[in-house]
């Protein structure tokens, strides 16, 4: 009867293989997963690498584009001269006295100065086509007069105190500072107007107004050339300062040698002024001839990160450049500016066989004097310049 009876489940050594078949399926399922995870860390490293092998080629292309000055020169709009516009802005006027009133002078009636401008029935403007000049003495260091008498000496410091190391116990050093002086002598500049009474009571134009906002100009355009020439009084300019350096410059890039040529603490404030012609020579050049130190940044004219400004020949001659910081200059009025009038003295315009006078009481006219007293000093040795050669 046992042999008849059916024995059913699974060996022993079966159970252990198919365990172990499971293990090895587990195992190999693991190793598959990892070998693709390993498999996409690799591609994502590889994209990674690729993306930041773009980027810095793209970075490369900027630097590169940069360092070659990717702002193309292009030749500068030429700008006409301050005696240009007033030729041209004296012929309007002579065309205009010439249809209105034959050849008359401006304010002038037959010889004597005084009489009608333009007709009444003109608009009540003035135009005025010159040059608004930009005041340079505006950027000097502004030191009023404020004392008796029309000289006075300024004490400057030549020398420091020198300090030294002091053992314990040891003496200490005296060092005192050198003063020197500065001597600053007023000088004054005027001009006078002459009208009639008829002519301001006529006339639609605020005549007062007119004549000291033109002679505010005027003296705008008086001291920037005594800035930089001179007045022709013992009063010199930066162009003829004792002290001031001339470093040779052989060619356009020794316009560096400028810089080199003064001290660390102008060149960091310093600016270039240069005459319009050369500066208009330096804006046409092309990318590729420009060099690495002349560029433009928000379109202002740089050399070696200093501003380069423009002026024109009349005022700075040609070719010419200087380059300083305009706050080592200067500019101490007595009466910046100052209007008189009168209707009772005696005028004498002109010189010579040309000369007229004018008896204002007499012949009801009226003069407006416009001044100035003021002393503007150049402390040369912060400054350098140099006539630059025209380009090979």
């Amino acid at each position: 009867m046992e042999n008849e009876k059916t024995q059913t489940g699974t060996a022993p050594a079966e159970i252990g293989a198919k365990a172990v078949a499971e293990k090895l399926d587990a195992v190999l399922s693991e190793v598959s997963a990892a070998k693709e995870a390993a498999q996409e860390a690799t591609k994502k490293a590889q994209e990674a690498e690729a993306k930041n092998a773009d980027l810095q080629k793209k970075l490369d292309e900027a630097v590169a584009a940069k360092n070659a000055h990717s702002v193309a020169f292009v030749d500068a709009k030429k700008e006409k001269s301050v005696k240009e516009k007033s030729a041209e802005f004296r012929e309007f006027l002579a065309q205009v006295k010439a249809a209105k009133y034959g050849n008359k002078a401006a304010l002038a009636s037959a010889t004597p100065t005084g009489s009608y401008l333009v007709d009444t029935d003109f608009l009540p403007e003035v135009l005025d086509f010159l040059a608004k000049p930009e005041s340079l003495i505006s950027q000097a260091r502004r030191l009023p007069w404020g004392t008796e008498g029309n000289t006075r000496n300024i004490p400057n410091i030549l020398a420091r105190s020198t300090w030294a190391n002091v053992g314990e116990g040891a003496a200490k050093p005296v060092s005192n500072p050198t003063f020197g002086n500065l001597k600053q002598e007023l000088v004054k500049a005027a001009c006078i107007v002459v009208l009639t009474e008829e002519l301001l009571a006529d006339s639609s134009i605020n005549l007062p107004a007119l004549f000291q906002d033109q002679a505010r100009a005027g003296l705008i355009d008086f001291t920037n050339n005594w800035l930089f020439n001179g007045n022709g009084q013992g009063h010199p300019g930066i162009l003829g300062a004792s002290g001031v350096l001339t470093p040779t410059v052989a060619n356009i890039s020794g316009l560096l040698a400028l810089k080199q040529a003064v001290p660390g603490y102008v060149r960091a404030n310093g600016k270039y002024f240069m005459d319009s012609a050369l500066y208009s020579e330096l804006a046409g050049l092309t990318r590729m001839s420009a060099p690495a130190w002349l560029y433009y940044e928000n379109g202002v004219m740089r050399i070696d990160n200093s501003e380069v400004v423009a002026l024109d020949t009349t005022l700075i001659g040609a070719r010419n450049v200087v380059f300083g910081d305009l706050n080592n200059v200067l500019f101490s009025p007595k009466n910046e500016f100052a209007v008189k009038y009168t209707d009772v003295a005696s005028i004498v315009e002109g010189t010579g066989d040309d000369a007229v006078t004018h008896n204002l009481f007499q012949e009801d006219k009226v003069a407006y004097r416009f001044e100035m007293r003021a002393d503007i000093t150049v402390a040369g040795n912060t400054f350098a310049k140099a006539t630059v050669p025209s380009a090979s």
